[in-house]
């Protein structure tokens, strides 16, 4: 459950014990919200999300509707409250037919997290061998059994890249993904095929309308990409680290503008062309040349994954940190760190131990006390997940965990004492009243999915396939993770190698004014 409504929903659905409107969700969550809530209609943002869920996961949602506009959580229904079904509405226009591949097949094909150059071998099996279908998009919008073909096209006029911001985004959309973007396009719909585009899907002509759709070009553009000149694959992106991804592949494309005066005079200006798209705002560029650079946590996912790749000098592509809340951070203090599996916490956690002197007490060891197991790898990790899953969802579970949590942490003499692996928002909320005395903080340790992959193959699983990471990082137990974010009072990214990560770490302390021991 990474979204922030959802996370929102949950909490007060838990206090108030009742079935709620989305109104009055967004009304009583002000406090719990972050000040950047997307959207001037916050209760339809909620209203959505929390019927959407519900239709994709159904019995497995923690959410029901009770009525016309009311839901509850499943595990509180009491015998007054009956579920509800409504009659999903379908928007107008909903039978535009996109291009997509059955997930299975094309999981055969796609066996990479992330970006990949070598683009060549897996398009030409995707291309000569799988068997694409033309659905309408509404149907299969919400659908894991099928894969979406999309283009992603970056602008570029000499070593200058064109950017854009789309929306307004949650605290959680902020920290984990930005909201600028370096990509435009969108999906490959039948239209876009004919006798002369079967054996590219499309692709070509897709990248062209929406580059035409998105942006108001000159005239030579407009001529050019009518021979769609300029337009090149660069490679292909396979992302199953959401379920917006896993629904989604993406063909990086990349358009060499015309030499247009227009473009001269706009990059001159650092003044693009209009956009003909109401979503897109904020056009830019961004040059190698401009000397404040650009920092990854401003882009979302995909947009990082093509900076790293393809504009390496247009990038600080080092370590960061943000610290949103100092008071919190600084010693006496419990210092939570959370992040999802493969993120480096085990690696932050180490470095505060050895050159800040922090004692750990280890949340997965205790919960391993808790269910009289043995820890990870003794026992096999999804049977572990699983069985903590079991106790935490269970009546005064997480209350059981945070009150042994704090028995440990009263029991040690330091003054810097650093829990490592709390998994849900309960079990933090508990902990901070079983330590009342105490100032508790939180840092949040997050690494893009392709890079935790590797961190998690390489330190915490050896040798562990792609499907079993992705198994362990979608178990139910570790569902909350990703929407801590939201209560962080400091975000560490990583997105380098071992050595730089450490120095990040030790910069981060300094500023916060913890001296090395």
């Amino acid at each position: 459950m990474k979204s922030e409504f959802l996370i929102v929903a949950k909490r007060l659905m838990e206090e108030q014990r009742r079935p709620l409107s989305p109104k009055e969700l967004v009304e009583l969550g002000q406090p719990l919200f972050s000040d950047n809530v997307a959207g001037h209609t916050p209760w339809q943002t909620m209203k959505s999300k929390l019927s959407v869920h519900i239709r994709r996961y159904g019995e497995a949602s923690p959410f029901v509707r009770t009525g016309p506009g009311k839901f509850y959580l499943r595990a509180l229904l009491g015998g007054a409250e009956q579920t509800y079904e409504a009659k999903p509405i379908r928007p107008p226009n909903s039978q535009e037919k996109v291009i997509v591949f059955e997930r299975t097949a094309l999981d055969k094909v796609t066996t990479w997290q992330g970006l990949r150059t070598n683009w060549k071998k897996p398009a030409k099996l995707i291309f000569d061998k799988l068997m694409p279908s033309y659905l309408p998009r509404y149907d299969i919008e919400q659908d894991d059994s099928y894969t979406q073909l999309l283009t992603y096209v970056l602008v570029r006029d000499g070593d200058s890249l064109l950017t854009y911001r789309r929306g307004t985004y949650t605290r959680v959309a902020q920290f984990l993904q930005g909201s600028f973007c370096v990509g435009f396009g969108g999906h490959v719909v039948e239209d876009d095929l004919d006798l002369f585009s079967l054996e590219t899907m499309g692709i070509f002509e897709c990248a062209a309308r929406e580059l035409n759709e998105e942006l108001r070009l000159p005239a030579e553009d407009r001529e050019q990409l009518k021979r769609y000149e300029g337009l090149e694959v660069l490679g292909i992106i396979n992302d199953d680290s959401s379920d917006v991804g896993r629904r989604h592949i993406a063909f990086v494309m990349q358009y060499r503008v015309s030499s247009s005066p227009q473009w001269k005079e706009a990059l001159r200006n650092w003044d693009p062309p209009l956009r003909n798209e109401k979503g897109i705002t904020q056009l830019q560029w961004i040059s190698a040349q401009r000397p404040s650079g650009v920092l990854l946590w401003n882009f979302e996912y995909w947009s990082q994954l093509c900076l790293r790749e393809f504009a390496p000098a247009l990038v600080l592509a080092r370590p960061a940190y943000r610290i949103l809340r100092k008071a919190r951070l600084s010693p006496p203090h419990v210092l939570c760190v959370v992040g999802p599996l493969g993120s480096g916490k085990t690696l932050a956690t180490a470095v505060l131990k050895r050159d800040f002197g922090y004692k750990e007490v280890n949340s997965g060891a205790v919960v391993a006390e808790l269910l009289g197991l043995p820890p990870v790898p003794i026992t096999p990790r999804a049977e572990f997940q699983a069985r903590a899953w079991a106790f935490i969802r269970q009546s005064g579970g997480a209350k059981r965990l945070a009150r042994r949590l704090a028995e440990l942490i009263a029991a040690s003499s330091s003054d810097r004492i650093l829990v490592d692996g709390l998994r849900q928002s309960e079990t933090i909320k508990f902990l901070r009243q079983d330590c009342s005395g105490c100032r508790i903080g939180l840092l949040f340790v997050h690494t893009p999915a392709d890079l935790a992959y590797r961190f998690y193959a390489k330190r915490v699983a050896q040798g562990a396939s792609m499907a079993d990471f992705l198994a362990a990082r979608s178990a139910p137990v570790e569902s909350e993770v990703q929407g801590l974010i939201a209560d962080a009072d400091a975000v560490l990214y990583n997105w380098t190698g071992t050595l730089k990560y450490r120095n990040t770490i030790r910069q981060m302390m300094s500023e916060l004014g913890i001296r090395r021991r």
